[in-house]
């Protein structure tokens, strides 16, 4: 009898059990069914397959399915489209989207962020916005993107960033805001972007940027400012950047720079000064860069530089001044980064200033044969100087014979046209055909020409005695100094004297 109640006890027991799976289950399905009912209200579009024509916007996904898609391109159609627009709710459809672009086409069809939707993107990792009418960044826009690495904001007309308009972006590393119409630079605009490697904000109209703007910025490896319209630059405007590596100033209104201005950029490898207005450098504008490798001032207007200016910076392997105004570039001005122009690697620019053929230049000559880098050579190749009215050298008979033992053609030792040379006398004298001229040799004042400064005859490179006795003196006590010509026989002279008098005496 206990047998058949223990039985009849595990039979109740199993039914139960069954009932109550069987009614669980059904109530998961009926979850599931109101949930579908639930999204479907929410969702009345999918994002990526929009079929109305009419839409202000269209997305192409790499994938169309809902809940599938990863990078979303988003073109923006028309105008008066708002934040309360439906569309922007067909977004749910696509929570997983890591990409996303808004490409406007029209002016003033988009003049916010939409920000109803990258904030529910818990996913999203780069977002581009193009061509919208934005004006203003507004406190704390994309602030808790856990997620968000990279934010690009070009052509959208924005002329003002706000104080902690970039924020609480823990993930975040590349940062442009480029072609747009921002003044200045404020402090606590970029705050709490622990991971900001790049920022670029270039070609706008800044002509401020405030002391200790980039502070918070203690892992920035990229500034670029270039195409905007800063005029002055001091200690302070990049303070706090000790990991920067490249700084990008180029096509400013920079017309000087002074003592210590890059000094807390201790990491900085490549400076980048072309196209600026610059008239002056201080001694000391570039100390502290102990580890700039390029800098490249080309494109501005200085007249000379301070013979000290690179010994802050003796480890540079690339200075290009090409055209400048400089008249003057001595041996005392390359010396301290002499031994780095030697490598392979190594390369100074010159070309497209204003040199005088002096004694000051004649270190072109002697660093060119013996330099190991090839485009260094062909850099030096290029460098002209300019003959002035004063000076007077050997006649281009005796230039064209230095030319011919280089086996180079004589018409390249002049810049200028020959036409040049003809207005000052020589029309009867020079032969077309043979490409010489037919007069003794003389001494002739020439006209200011500019001439390669390799092919000049290192003899032709006379100073000023002031200029010779100190320019021979450098060049003395660096082992780069080689008697002239004019020199040997000298020497030669008072050897011949000398034994003369010896043998008089004797």
């Amino acid at each position: 009898m206990e047998t058949v109640v223990q039985y009849l006890l595990l039979a109740l027991a199993l039914t139960l059990l069954q009932t109550s799976c069987t009614e669980s289950r059904l109530n998961e399905k009926r979850r599931d069914k109101n949930e579908r009912r639930y999204h479907a209200a929410q969702v009345k579009d999918n994002i990526c397959d929009i079929t109305d024509r009419e839409s202000k916007v269209h997305c192409y996904c790499e994938n169309t399915d809902v809940k599938t898609a990863t990078r979303a391109d988003c073109w923006v159609f028309n105008g008066g489209i708002d934040e309360n627009d439906p569309i922007w709710s067909s977004f749910h459809s696509q929570p997983y989207i890591e990409r996303l672009t808004f490409n406007v086409r029209s002016n003033g069809a988009l003049k916010f962020i939409p920000l109803q939707v990258i904030h529910k993107l818990k996913r999203l990792q780069k977002l581009y916005i193009h061509y919208a009418t934005l004006t203003k960044i507004e406190k704390r826009t994309f602030s808790n993107m856990t997620m968000l690495k990279e934010i690009t904001l070009m052509n959208n007309k924005i002329t003002e960033l706000d104080f902690s308009s970039f924020t609480n972006l823990p993930a975040l590393v590349n940062l442009t805001i480029k072609e747009n119409k921002v003044t200045e630079i404020q402090r606590d605009v970029f705050v709490d972007l622990p991971t900001l490697k790049y920022l670029d904000l270039s070609f706008n109209n800044i002509n401020l940027a405030h002391d200790g703007c980039f502070e918070h910025l203690t892992v920035l490896s990229d500034l670029i400012l270039e195409a905007n319209s800063i005029t002055v630059l001091t200690r302070d405007t990049f303070r706090g950047l000790a990991n920067l590596t490249r700084l990008d100033l180029r096509s400013n209104k920079l017309s000087m720079i002074g003592d210590l201005t890059f000094t807390e950029l201790w990491n900085l490898n490549e400076l980048l000064l072309d196209n600026n207005e610059l008239k002056f450098l201080s001694e000391r504008a570039f100390d502290g860069l102990v580890l700039l490798q390029k800098l490249s001032m080309t494109g501005n207007k200085l007249k000379s530089v301070n013979e000290g200016l690179l010994e802050g910076v003796r480890g540079l392997e690339l200075l290009d001044l090409r055209n400048n105004e400089i008249e003057v570039f001595t041996f005392e001005n390359i010396k301290p980064i002499l031994e780095n122009l030697k490598v392979k690697t190594s390369v100074l620019y010159l070309s497209g200033n204003n040199l005088s053929c002096d004694c000051r230049i004649s270190w072109i000559q002697i660093l060119r044969n013996e330099t190991k880098s090839e485009p260094l050579k062909a850099a030096l190749d290029d460098v002209t100087c300019m003959l002035q009215n004063s000076e007077k050298i050997e006649t281009t008979n005796q230039l064209n014979e230095v030319a011919d033992t280089k086996d180079s053609d004589p018409d390249s030792l002049l810049v200028s046209n020959i036409d040049v040379l003809q207005q000052d006398g020589f029309e009867e004298d020079y032969d077309e055909n043979n490409k010489s001229f037919k007069s003794e040799p003389t001494v002739q004042p020439v006209i200011a020409n500019e001439v390669f400064v390799v092919n000049v005859p290192p003899e032709s490179l006379v100073c000023t005695r002031d200029s010779q006795n100190r320019e021979d003196s450098l060049m003395l006590s660096s082992g780069y100094w080689q008697p002239s010509s004019s020199f040997k026989i000298l020497s030669n002279l008072a050897l011949v004297f000398t034994l003369v008098v010896v043998s008089v005496f004797h």
